[in-house]
């Protein structure tokens, strides 16, 4: 309903008549003032509020004509309630949450008061909500507000005080100023204030600046010197933000250098250190905190191949190299990352701990699988090697596993190297012939670093902490053999042209078909590394010296097939007797090549006698392959004595069935023994 003011009665004239008039019921109901008699012609006229209220902000700005609209529907603009007022627990938490605000804004008002030389004013901080949180000035001034109830805590909203630029600035984000009747209630009509809103860096309005006095001493540039103000405060809040956010990442990046396993060193085109985090200053066996601003040089001896990267302001990635610190030469691989700009190159060095980054590289190269359990262990011979296999998993001394090509030599090595304490480690293969000519040395005993090229890790440095497997070990060179000597007698290895000695853990089995006393006796294998090996020998007795294990390694691969192809494979029994007919002279990894491929070539996973291959149809064996490249000769004599070792080692020292197998006469058998000066003893006391 829309309330009527007193009418205005006008003449014909256009002059006013004040007349007094009584008004209908109907109209005092609606809000209707009592008419004026109107004489002459006159024209009674009804005002409503609304039409008054226009006609006195006319001439206002349009931001205060919309809040006296806003205000009229549900204030009265004689009465004044006192602001309510944030106090206690409540307030301590709206100014801790203001803390960057009140901080940099009451610096800024105290600056300002002094400017003003002591106008009589008062300055206050406002939040986003309009609640005062700060205030300085006059203190006359400050007092006479505090009894309209303007206080640290008063909330100054629209709904609140009326129209007034206190809360106009923060509803509106824009720079207002009020005076006098431009305010809605009375008892601001003879005040003037002005106020700026304040923003965060992100656009978000954060608070006001405010200036407030009697409207008689209000003057022109108040709105201006609030705006002044309000920018300083913003531009300072930025600042500290910045400042607080660089300074939020610069810690992250410290933590994250002082956690890395790396070691971590920056110094400037001078040659300054700048930052060297805890692993880098362990690393070097200096002191984090007493290096800081020194000269790296002064430090340590930097590498030649690091000093001319420097020199050119060169990258390098994951080189190794050898520090000079504290009167000790320290191993790192290094990644230098130069930052070039236009006042001066700084560089960024990663110091890369050499024993995990070995650890990590044989980790990810020597892992194998197979175990005793994936052995067969039905018949008697295989379970005797699974017995002193993990007797020799137990221990940490060589291992020599004897017997010939195809016996599964590889394989008994991978089962003991899981079943140790360093199954966890790396396992390196290294088959011995591929040294045998001396040319690839460096491959086997690895070499130093230069200033032209990276140095190369041997392979005895690849398997520190598990295995090294050394096949065909007749093969390798005497120099290498030195080599292998040295590590297993002091832990140690000298790379090729150096004289820096490594220490290296490393587990070594090797394995033979030759006879190595033989070359012992020749001088082709050296004789102290051929008894540290023989601490502890393994013979692995050829197939067909156990022609009744047969059947039982047929049935184990083909269950590996089984479980593999989700099958079942049958065996005729004429199968069977056939594969025991034959000499096997690939041994163990023929026949499992054979039963394999029968079981493919096979119809309806039945394994019958027209599925074999056609050399073991026949009941002969194959011929004996032609010696390898590279294999010693031996001549009659030699390769005489060589079978009656063999055989020696097959039957363990038993005379008769050795003289058997050999096809000669007990008799001569002893004559020839004699002959060639053979302990037959020592084959009776080997497993």
């Amino acid at each position: 309903m829309r309330r009527f003011c007193p009418p205005i009665c006008l003449d014909s004239s256009g002059w006013r008549v004040n007349l007094s008039w009584s008004c209908p019921a109907s109209l005092m109901r609606r809000g209707v003032y009592p008419p004026l008699a109107v004489a002459a012609g006159g024209v009674v006229v009804y005002v409503t509020a609304e039409m008054d209220m226009t006609a006195q902000t006319q001439s206002f700005p349009l931001v205060i004509t919309q809040s006296w609209h806003r205000c009229s529907k549900f204030m009265q603009r004689e009465t004044w309630q006192t602001p309510h007022q944030a106090q206690g627990l409540t307030f301590e938490s709206i100014c801790r949450r203001k803390t960057a605000l009140l901080t940099i804004g009451q610096a800024a008002l105290e600056d300002a008061w002094e400017f003003m030389d002591n106008r009589p004013c008062a300055l206050f901080i406002l939040d986003e909500s309009a609640c005062i949180l700060s205030r300085c000035g006059d203190p006359q001034t400050l007092d006479q507000l505090a009894a309209l109830g303007f206080r640290d805590g008063s909330y100054c909203a629209e709904s609140i005080i009326g129209s007034c630029a206190l809360s106009l600035a923060s509803m509106l984000g824009q720079p207002v100023k009020t005076t006098g009747e431009q305010h809605f209630k009375h008892a601001l009509h003879g005040w003037s204030f002005s106020s700026t809103p304040v923003f965060d860096n992100h656009g978000r309005l954060f608070g006001s600046i405010s200036l407030c006095c009697l409207a008689e001493e209000q003057a022109s540039p108040d709105l201006s010197l609030t705006l002044a103000i309000a920018r300083e405060v913003g531009n300072s809040l930025l600042t500290d933000s910045l400042l607080s956010e660089s300074n939020r990442h610069l810690n992250q990046m410290y933590g994250l250098l002082e956690s890395m396993d790396d070691g971590v060193m920056a110094w400037n085109e001078q040659g300054v250190l700048q930052f060297l985090n805890v692993q880098a200053a362990r690393l070097l066996h200096l002191d984090a905190q007493a290096s800081q601003g020194k000269n790296i040089n002064e430090l340590v001896t930097l590498p030649a191949l690091l000093r001319r990267a420097i020199k050119h302001a060169r990258g390098l990635n994951h080189v190794e190299v050898t520090f000079e610190s504290q009167h000790q030469f320290v191993d790192a691989v290094i990644t230098l990352k130069p930052i070039v700009e236009e006042q001066g190159n700084s560089f960024i060095l990663l110091l890369h701990p050499v024993e995990q980054m070995r650890q990590l590289m044989t980790s990810q190269l020597g892992k194998v699988s197979h175990t005793f359990e994936q052995m067969s262990a039905d018949d008697p011979e295989t379970r005797r090697l699974i017995h002193f296999g993990r007797q020799a998993a137990r221990g940490a001394f060589p291992v020599l596993l004897c017997g010939e090509e195809g016996v599964g030599k590889e394989l008994l090595s991978q089962a003991i190297h899981n079943e140790s304490e360093r199954g966890g480690g790396p396992y390196i293969a290294v088959n011995c012939q591929l040294y045998a000519d001396s040319v690839l040395g460096q491959d086997f005993m690895g070499s130093a670093p230069t200033d032209d090229e990276n140095g190369r890790l041997s392979r005895l440095e690849l398997a520190n902490g598990g295995t090294l497997y050394l096949e065909q070990i007749e093969y390798l060179p005497m120099e290498m053999q030195s080599a292998l000597l040295q590590v297993l007698k002091t832990g140690v290895v000298m790379r090729l042209n150096s004289n820096r000695v490594i220490p290296v853990d490393v587990r070594v089995i090797a394995s033979s078909a030759a006879d190595l006393p033989l070359l012992v006796q020749q001088n082709r294998f050296r004789r102290q590394l051929f008894y540290s090996l023989q601490a502890f020998e393994i013979q692995i007795p050829a197939l067909r010296q156990r022609l009744s294990d047969i059947p039982l390694l047929v049935k184990h691969h083909l269950r590996t097939l089984e479980q593999h192809f989700q099958c079942r494979f049958r065996v005729d029994d004429e199968v069977m007797t056939q594969l025991g007919l034959y000499l096997w002279p690939g041994n163990d990894l023929e026949l499992k090549g054979v039963v394999e491929r029968t079981a493919m070539m096979c119809h309806g996973h039945h394994l019958q006698l027209a599925d074999l291959p056609e050399h073991l149809l026949g009941q002969q064996p194959l011929l004996e392959s032609d010696p390898q490249p590279g294999m010693p000769l031996l001549t009659l004599a030699e390769m005489e004595r060589q079978a009656i070792i063999r055989a020696a080692n097959v039957s363990r020292g038993q005379l008769n069935e050795m003289a058997q197998l050999l096809g000669i006469g007990r008799t001569t058998l002893w004559r020839k023994i004699k002959q060639y000066q053979i302990d037959i003893r020592q084959f009776k006391l080997r497993a």
